[in-house]
């Protein structure tokens, strides 16, 4: 049915993480215009009747080679401010996902060249890239509280202090190690497997207001 409104054009972008005693983030160096030569977030236009998510999990293949679990996907929200993409209106998905510290990546499609650089040490990103990253790492510590997500960063098996240095990463600042011992046993966080180590439990305990 024909209608009077224009349309956007729809696009994904998404933040993948890893962390390897430092967090660091996947970034694309643009071939063409806009924004030539410069650092983005991996992502492009999502094709007819194709879901953001599986969009978003294609997208991340073909620039960077990285297959990513869809439904570990998660949404950081959607841009859609007027000029964030100098070719014209443009709405835009943006996706987080959290990947093992052995990922690695090789350049496709339309990215020059990929790498992964510190989230505290970021280039100057394209479009609203940088937006998108301050986002992503809000939804990270929103969900430090909410699930056990974050500890797909390390490897099953990792000891307590492992876990300890991710979330200080995350958080900015130094966890205590009896502080942080406490936590995980009252949430229920991590699941022993072996002499002290560890992997993610399924869920967290509630945590009440005592």
């Amino acid at each position: 049915m024909a209608t009077e409104y224009p349309r956007p054009s729809f696009t994904v972008d998404v933040v993948l993480i890893r962390y390897v005693g430092r967090l660091e983030i996947l970034l694309i160096q643009r071939k063409k215009d806009p924004f030539e030569g410069q650092w983005a977030l991996p992502g492009g236009y999502v094709e007819k009747d194709e879901p953001a998510r599986a969009a978003a999990v294609r997208e991340l293949v073909e620039e960077t080679g990285v297959t990513f679990p869809p439904e570990r996907l998660l949404e950081i929200g959607v841009y859609a401010d007027p000029g964030r993409d100098p070719r014209g209106w443009t709405v835009s998905s943006a996706w987080i996902g959290l990947a093992p510290a052995g990922t690695q990546a090789v350049a496709g499609d339309d990215a020059a060249a990929t790498a992964w650089h510190p989230v505290s040490d970021l280039p100057t990103l394209a479009f609203d890239h940088g937006a998108i990253v301050r986002a992503a790492r809000t939804r990270m510590l929103m969900h430090l509280q909410s699930d056990t997500a974050a500890f797909a960063l390390l490897k099953p098996g990792f000891r307590s202090a492992d876990a300890r240095k991710l979330f200080a990463e995350i958080l900015g600042e130094s966890i205590g190690p009896r502080k942080f011992k406490a936590w995980l046993r009252r949430r229920g966080a991590v699941e022993r497997v072996g002499p002290s180590r560890f992997k993610a439990a399924d869920a967290l305990h509630p945590d009440w207001v005592r």
